[in-house]
């Protein structure tokens, strides 16, 4: 694990993959409030509980490895800054504001590690491992009866993943926050550091962009 050597005592910890079980945006939601489980298992990792913040990444490790797939589109890369993540929280946590939603801050640690990341190696062009969800699919086109629907709508899933690999940083955050993790609008902008507008635009053009993409793939 890249950097565990700064933190005696850290933690084995390996991400697991997306699960395959279908997820809903309240499902995603109410996972990221800040619960009083979450609270206490925070106080106890900065009183040096290594039990307690094994708990807190098992809580969060999907959804933040998934951020990180999303950005970076390579398993390995994801796991990896997934892993640094967690270990840079451990780390920050004396300075970790209890104002804040953990899960919020672990997404800005999360994020520029995906930046670091972003400006230190070329992004390989590699297949996007990690499948979609399938009830993804449907916020961004519309899905018809066919003879295989399975096949059609593996191919849309497919093509969805390419269309997003393809948006702006800016509006691929956007659009994984909101889109495929399902946080609110004041999630989002407080992870991104900015304005509720800023990601209702952010959100428009990404999938103004998408649908355009779409249509001109299916010319």
């Amino acid at each position: 694990m890249t950097g565990a050597d700064t933190t005696a005592g850290f933690p084995t910890w390996m991400p697991t993959s997306v699960s395959d079980a279908p997820r809903t945006v309240s499902d995603s939601s109410a996972a990221s409030r800040q619960t009083p489980e979450v609270v206490t298992l925070v106080d106890r990792s900065r009183d040096g509980c290594h039990e307690a913040y094994r708990r807190l990444v098992e809580l969060h490790q999907d959804r933040i490895y998934r951020f990180c797939l999303g950005w970076v589109g390579n398993v390995q890369d994801a796991q990896e800054i997934c892993q640094d993540t967690f270990v840079k929280a451990y780390s920050a946590l004396p300075r970790y504001r209890s104002s804040d939603h953990f899960s919020a801050w672990l997404y800005r640690i999360a994020r520029n590690h995906c930046h670091d990341h972003h400006r230190s190696r070329r992004q390989r062009n590699t297949s996007r491992n990690r499948p979609l969800q399938a009830g993804d699919v449907d916020q961004f086109i519309s899905t018809a009866d066919a003879p295989d629907e399975n096949a059609v709508r593996a191919e849309q899933l497919g093509q969805l993943e390419a269309g997003i690999a393809l948006l702006p940083v800016s509006l691929r955050e956007a659009i994984i926050l909101c889109g495929i993790e399902g946080l609110s609008h004041e999630e989002c902008a407080a992870i991104l550091s900015c304005s509720r507008r800023a990601v209702e635009g952010r959100l428009y053009r990404a999938r103004t962009q998408l649908s355009a993409w779409f249509e001109q793939k299916a010319v």
